[in-house]
């Protein structure tokens, strides 16, 4: 528990810390932020929340195809977004557990067991952030971006090949016994094949490219300049290490300080404006998609069938 509350705290600090470098920068050239804002084309920004929305939505049907590949016997569709959006909603309560929680008693909820809901959510959070960090990695390669980038975004970009062995079967049983232990009871959970594994992290990356896509947008509403490759590899490794550092509801500070970082050669005032919209436009992303997968969901009978 002390570790915990540790760890917790070490990431309130991150957080902090972020959030005040951004806004440091907002107030040191507020000038150049209110020019950006005015001649904002917020449409551009409209367009963003579609594309934002777009991406959210490709994370939860992979996440049902998660559920299904663990041999749940899914809901329809529907209700399977209805509980990914709820459930996602949980990454803004502090503590760094809430959207594994919320998301798998969701589908716990629905029907699922706890042990293949947690196993599913878990699976589908790493599966998408390791796509994000292979997404990151091929604009760097391919574009030719590593030259400008921190050293650190190189050597982050490193843990892809132990992200994709950590899912293979072998190390997944032998962490299913150690939760098992933990627990102290049999969690059954089947295994997928890893080359089904590495094929759910590719099926992420189409999110990220949607992800980044509104984070352009919103971009070039505020006169950014910024490549869009610059724009995916600053989006992917700002969205995974908002995910990791512990305690912070929806990765905020951390996110916004590492995106001004690499998105250079944009102006940093504008970096941070971009930072602070594209929060508020995934803010709005996560409680739309809640809003319209309930309606969606309720607005046929209740009923479970196989895919």
């Amino acid at each position: 528990m002390n570790k915990r509350r540790i760890s917790g705290l070490v990431g309130l600090i991150i957080g902090v810390l972020g959030l005040a470098f951004v806004t440091i920068r907002l107030i040191r050239d507020w000038s150049t932020v209110v020019e950006a804002f005015s001649s904002a084309r917020w449409l551009l920004a409209v367009g963003a929340l579609a594309v934002g929305l777009l991406g959210m939505t490709t994370i939860g049907l992979n996440w049902h195809r998660i559920l299904r590949d663990l041999g749940f016997v899914a809901n329809r569709r529907r209700t399977s977004l209805h509980q990914y959006f709820v459930g996602q909603l949980g990454k803004y309560i502090p503590g760094g557990i809430w959207p594994i929680v919320g998301r798998a008693e969701m589908a716990h909820r629905g029907g699922a067991t706890r042990s293949a809901a947690y196993a599913g959510t878990l699976l589908s959070l790493g599966s998408t952030y390791l796509a994000g960090l292979l997404t990151a990695a091929a604009f760097l390669a391919v574009l030719g971006l590593g030259g400008d980038e921190p050293g650190w975004t190189i050597w982050l970009v490193a843990i892809i090949p132990i992200g994709l062995l950590a899912l293979h079967p072998s190390v997944l049983t032998q962490t299913m016994r150690w939760a098992s232990r933990i627990s102290k009871r049999q969690l059954e959970v089947p295994i997928p094949k890893w080359s089904r594994s590495v094929t759910l992290v590719v099926l992420h990356i189409p999110a990220w490219l949607a992800i980044s896509a509104a984070t352009y947008l919103v971009s070039e509403s505020l006169g950014g300049g910024a490549s869009f490759g610059r724009v995916v590899v600053a989006t992917s490794v700002a969205w995974f290490l908002g995910f990791v550092v512990i305690g912070l509801p929806g990765g905020i500070g951390v996110r916004e300080a590492v995106f001004v970082s690499l998105v250079s050669p944009m102006d940093p005032a504008i970096a941070a404006a971009v930072a602070l919209v594209s929060r508020v436009v995934f803010i709005v992303v996560d409680l739309a998609g809640a809003g319209l997968s309930t309606g969606w969901h309720l607005s046929s009978p209740q009923r479970k069938t196989e895919i």
